[in-house]
């Protein structure tokens, strides 16, 4: 090999090698270009919204949105952390957690300390159950006169019926116990010693699985805007997740995850949507 061309080939290889490096400069500062976001998720699992697989990976409803904004949003890296919900929302306020994602209704006292997405992901569908063979009762203000099963005095369930006394003249009772269980109200709904349940539509698909209680679903009163909670000094990152949702939702992704987990879609209006109400029942 000639000199000429031993000194073309080590030219070539130390170009070669100036490329490597500087790709692989260029790729660590967009890496450590990122913002890192510390995110809580729940213990408490809350499926079809957050749950664990068999190899106790979470996965569920809040998990797919969660991997929808990571594409949308390449300048974030999202680390997730488990925690009791009450400590995971001390540690959203104290600024230990960026953000929180777990099924999270507004309550105007959590709004005095936490930031709200403002474009919901997803809807909550509290609804009456009743027994099979009620009629009448379908929405809230066939409540007045009626006697509920005992709810926690707490929560965004008992904010709703509170609300609603607020504002109506005709009253729901509203009787409250520290820690209800929603196996013996489905019990009392099924043997006529109560009129309706109020709860969330995922709470009773998951204990209508175990008892299959003779109840059924007599109307879903509301779609409940479902939020995640920000610090309150995390507004860019807040604004940045409200553009990327409202773009999904344009996009028709956030429409086939309700249809994934669902059977139907929670964007459709209240109408709509009890229309196919059926499709939620457990026994179809």
């Amino acid at each position: 090999m000639t000199f000429r061309k031993c000194f073309y080939l080590t030219t070539i290889f130390i170009f070669i090698l100036t490329l490597i490096g500087c790709e692989k400069t260029h790729t660590s500062k967009v890496n450590s270009a990122k913002k890192e976001v510390k995110v809580a998720l729940s213990a408490e699992v809350n499926p079809p919204y957050l749950y664990t697989s068999e190899n106790n990976h979470f996965i569920g409803l809040d998990m797919d949105y969660m991997k929808l904004l990571e594409k949308k949003l390449p300048q974030y890296d999202f680390k997730y952390e488990v925690g009791e919900e009450e400590s995971n929302l001390v540690g959203i306020g104290s600024g230990k957690f960026d953000m929180g994602i777990n099924w999270f209704f507004k309550t105007p006292e959590r709004e005095k300390q936490f930031l709200y997405q403002d474009v919901p992901y997803s809807y909550a569908l509290p609804l009456l159950v009743v027994n099979k063979n009620e009629q009448k009762i379908h929405t809230l203000d066939d409540l007045p006169g009626k006697h509920l099963t005992p709810m926690a005095p707490s929560g965004g369930l008992f904010s709703i019926l509170t609300q609603y006394n607020k504002v109506h003249k005709k009253q729901i009772d509203i009787d409250t116990i520290q820690e209800p269980s929603n196996g013996d109200n489905l019990k009392m709904v099924s043997q006529q010693r109560r009129d309706a349940m109020f709860l969330n539509w995922n709470t009773y698909k998951a204990i209508q699985e175990q008892i299959h209680a003779d109840v059924k679903i007599g109307g879903i009163v509301k779609k409940e805007p479902l939020h995640i909670v920000y610090n309150k000094k995390q507004q860019k990152l807040h604004d940045d997740i409200d553009k990327a949702t409202e773009e999904l939702k344009r996009e028709g992704k956030l429409q086939t995850l309700s249809k994934k987990y669902f059977d139907l879609n929670v964007f459709d209006n209240l109408n709509e949507i009890n229309k196919d109400k059926d499709k939620l029942e457990v026994n179809k």
